[in-house]
């Protein structure tokens, strides 16, 4: 006798590599099992299977001798010839051998007048088949499984003719019959579910033994009221740059700020689509949200239509609009430099300075802010956009005003929400393929993925903790389900992978609330800037230089439009894209430029020490190179395609 070793995830896939390598039915294999490991997301089994030796010889049997052997599964005895010796029959573990009514317990003579009885042990167990079908606690989706316990049979099996007959027996399982259409359907029923049965994955669960987790229902989802919404006319530059044949542009010949007349329509109600009821696996009708009546109204310097539907403007000068009420205000126009003098600047509306912003100054507008001159050491804040044609040096602007805290919020529970969806493909894979233990409870698969493959959640768990402190959020309720059932140890409260779901859902919520309650994105455009930080929500525009270590950062683009304009050191951040024209020096200073895992980034020219930012992946350029852009591939690897310098 001989063995051979083979290794593989599961057992029947061994037998399966023997039965093809050996060329023997798997029934008939005789194997043992020297080593089993169950891990969390990976199996291991390794099997010894037993082969008999090829007889060098066949058997010798003289012609005079008894001749024993097994056909159809009955015995048969060829008694010897003259002279010759009777065949033998051996006691055997696996059944009773009976001789002439007495129990063998050692080799024996037989004839074929003996009398041989066999007893072949039978299974008690009786073939059976289990229907299992497993509803969500929301009702929008039905799995069923199917188990198969098959009985043994035992038969004796046959052999050729032999002078000594060693009994073997012929193992085969018999199961109960496969399910059929309407037993499923039979089952469905039973269970309630009438709404949503998806036919061609109830053929999976009737072609095949034991199918876990097929989806056999699914519910509709109501499609929720869409809001009414606002069609702003106003938010774009109706002023025109000059350009000149050789297509430079005069930034000087920009004019006054935008402004509308009396009379002129500044907004727009639009009406928003009807919501559709939907339904659950069980037939229930859900209801959809009904949208929130949008506030719509006139204030200082407009008016509401007769019809409702429109905001018109009653003077000249710049909307504003705030809690869903528009005003209209005038610019407010400072001729001299903002100094001791004037004092720091704070004003509802517009704001234009014709001078510089000197040391120590602050200008808050509630609207946009436009600066003829250089700022130092100053601190600018527009709730509207930012324009600043001279130097900036030793000085903080904010595009956007409180909106950029939240919008920080907002990037930290789209990356909880990007995360969590995640991990709840994983753990639905998980539960389909059987990769756990049944006894795994869910919350336990939950705690090792968070453990293992998503160990940046606990960091975006610690951000929006953060974030909702500097927001002043009183709302805790993404806070309150964060610290029970995410940070620490609190996966292993969950009871079931579904409370995933909700707390999905929970995160949706907040992130429509904090959008709601953003204001339209502004820009921020400069000449140029040196030790400065400058932020935006919306894009920053460099027409002229370019910046000087410096910390820049946009909810969306920066951009670099001057030709031959640069960027050298410090850090610039956007969401979306950057597009630049030089970066770093010769000298290899040290320059980051950061957007998001699925944004883009332009540079003419960069210097080896330039930093590649996406998310939390970054890659340092070696050599100077043009023609650069840098992004992020499929696969999730920084690509940077470039030239040579």
């Amino acid at each position: 006798m001989v063995g051979k070793v083979y290794s593989a995830s599961t057992l029947e896939k061994c037998l399966f590599q023997a039965s093809k390598d050996l060329n023997i039915p798997q029934g008939d294999l005789i194997y043992t099992i020297i080593e089993e490991k169950k891990g969390l997301f990976s199996k291991k089994v390794v099997i010894k299977v037993t082969v008999k030796e090829k007889d060098k010889e066949p058997e010798q049997i003289e012609d005079k001798d008894g001749i024993i052997g097994i056909k159809d599964r009955k015995i048969y005895v060829l008694d010897p010839k003259e002279g010759g010796r009777p065949a033998k029959i051996t006691p055997s573990e696996k059944v009773v051998i009976k001789v002439d009514g007495e129990e063998i317990k050692e080799e024996k003579f037989v004839l074929s007048s003996s009398n041989i009885e066999v007893t072949i042990p039978e299974d008690d167990t009786v073939p059976k088949r289990i229907l299992d079908i497993k509803i969500f606690p929301d009702k929008m989706k039905a799995y069923g499984s199917t188990e198969f316990v098959p009985k043994k049979i035992y038969s004796l099996k046959d052999t050729i003719d032999k002078k000594i007959l060693n009994i073997e027996l012929k193992e085969e399982n018999v199961y109960s019959p496969l399910y059929t259409y309407e037993e499923v359907k039979a089952a469905l029923e039973k269970s309630g579910i009438v709404f949503g049965i998806k036919e061609e994955e109830i053929d999976k669960l009737i072609n095949e033994k034991n199918q876990n987790n097929i989806l056999l229902a699914e519910g509709l989802l109501p499609v929720d009221e869409e809001q009414d919404y606002i069609d702003f006319k106003y938010g774009q530059d109706i002023n025109k740059f000059k350009e000149d044949k050789r297509g430079r542009i005069d930034y000087k010949s920009i004019g006054a700020v935008q402004a509308f007349k009396k009379g002129d329509v500044i907004a727009e109600k639009i009406k928003g689509k009807p919501g559709m009821e939907g339904k659950s696996v069980k037939g229930d009708t859900l209801s959809y949200k009904p949208a929130k009546p949008i506030v719509f109204r006139a204030a200082d310097g407009c008016k509401l239509s007769d019809e409702g539907d429109k905001i018109i403007s009653t003077i000249e000068g710049k909307p504003t609009f705030k809690n869903g009420t528009f005003y209209v205000k005038p610019v407010h126009e400072v001729l001299s430099d903002v100094d001791l003098k004037t004092g720091n600047i704070k004003f509802s509306g517009d704001i234009v300075i014709k001078g510089n912003v000197k040391e120590g100054m602050k200008i808050e507008g509630g609207s946009s802010v436009l600066i003829e001159g250089a700022i130092e050491s100053s601190e600018i804040i527009g709730k509207g956009d930012i324009d600043i044609k001279g130097n900036i040096l030793l000085s903080r602007v904010y595009g956007g005003g409180n909106d950029v805290l939240k919008l920080q919020y907002l990037n930290d529970l789209s990356t909880l929400l990007n995360a969590l969806e995640s991990m709840m493909t994983s753990v639905m894979e998980i539960k389909r393929f059987n990769l756990v233990n049944k006894d795994v409870a869910d919350g336990e698969i939950i705690k090792a993925l968070i453990d293992n493959k998503f160990k940046t959640l606990p960091k975006i768990c610690a951000n929006i903790l953060r974030d909702s402190m500097l927001e002043d959020d009183i709302n805790t309720e993404v806070v309150d389900i964060l610290k029970e059932k995410i940070i620490g140890f609190g996966p292993l409260k969950i009871k079931h992978f579904s409370e995933i779901d909700d707390i999905i859902s929970i995160v949706k919520r907040k992130i429509e609330i904090l959008n709601n309650n953003l204001t339209l994105p502004v820009n921020v455009t400069l000449n140029y800037c040196q030790d400065s930080n400058i932020q935006s929500s919306g894009n920053i525009f460099f027409k002229g230089k370019g910046e000087y270590i410096s910390n820049i950062s946009s909810n969306n683009g920066v951009y670099f439009e001057e030709p031959g304009s640069i960027a050298r050191g410090g850090t610039i951040k956007a969401k979306n894209e950057i597009r630049a024209k030089t970066v770093g020096s010769s000298g290899g200073v040290s320059t980051r430029l950061a957007v998001e895992s699925k944004g883009h980034i332009y540079v003419e020219v960069a210097y080896q020490n330039t930093i590649f930012a996406f998310g939390e992946k970054e890659s340092v350029l070696d050599v100077p190179s043009k023609d650069v852009h840098a992004y992020v591939d499929e696969d999730g690897d920084i690509i940077i395609d470039r030239l040579k310098l």
